[in-house]
């Protein structure tokens, strides 16, 4: 099956296409820039390169969070897009494990995490078995430093979750090793890793599938405020 996946839930936005297993080819989007505009053109870039077209498509894959509002909802309402005009399945993948399938296969356990503020991640935990990615522990938010501490055996860190605390996790002795800095972010090649598994097993997205947000829009939080104002 050839497929398309999208990763856009956190800075670093790229897209892959992939023949079943085989990674066909992957592009990152200019990170800092706006999604919106680029992802298009990266897209037809990717196809181009790799001499296929939208046509071509088989299936499609697309993160679905935990992450930010505006990457996610663009993300989401493209491949949606290309979902009704292709008609052609779309399945969505936890960043989370899009972040794991990262990580090449390792006895160890991996803990994926997403950054929320200072201190506190959305976090899972994986292992591999039989080349197959396990989630040993759900999606979940929690402290950093108490998700560590509660590790009970030498445990493989990735994520921005994990970069964002680095300094302070190390000083605490944990049993941590950090993953090579190359699969520290989430990425459209892990997504369609994962995706793939889904794409087999037909378990397709919903329609009207809302994404895992890390914070509410700008707009959602204007609205509060303009219900419920501070005083």
């Amino acid at each position: 099956m050839l497929f398309l996946a999208l990763e856009s839930a956190t800075s670093h936005q790229s897209v892959a296409v992939f023949r079943d297993e085989q990674l066909l080819g992957s592009l990152d989007c200019e990170s800092g820039q706006p999604l919106t505009p680029q992802l298009i053109p990266t897209i037809d870039r990717l196809l181009s390169s790799v001499s296929l077209h939208l046509s071509n498509l088989e299936g499609l894959v697309v993160s679905i969070g935990p992450g930010t509002f505006t990457g996610l909802r663009v993300g989401l309402a493209t491949m949606t897009a290309f979902r009704m005009a292709l008609q052609i399945p779309l399945v969505g993948v936890s960043t989370l494990e899009g972040l794991a399938w990262n990580h090449p296969v390792t006895d160890l356990p991996l803990l994926s995490t997403i950054g929320i503020r200072q201190g506190v991640v959305y976090w899972a935990l994986f292992r591999w078995e039989n080349q197959q990615m396990v989630c040993v522990k759900e999606s979940q938010i929690g402290d950093i430093i108490d998700v560590c501490g509660a590790l009970s055996e030498p445990t493989i860190v990735l994520g921005d979750g994990w970069m964002q605390n680095r300094t302070t996790l190390l000083s605490k002795g944990f049993s941590l090793l950090e993953a090579p800095s190359e699969v520290q972010w989430p990425s459209a090649k892990g997504t369609g890793m994962a995706g793939r598994v889904l794409l087999e097993r037909g378990v397709l997205l919903p329609q009207g599938c809302t994404p895992q947000y890390i914070q509410p829009s700008y707009a959602e939080i204007s609205k509060t405020k303009s219900v419920n104002p501070i005083k």
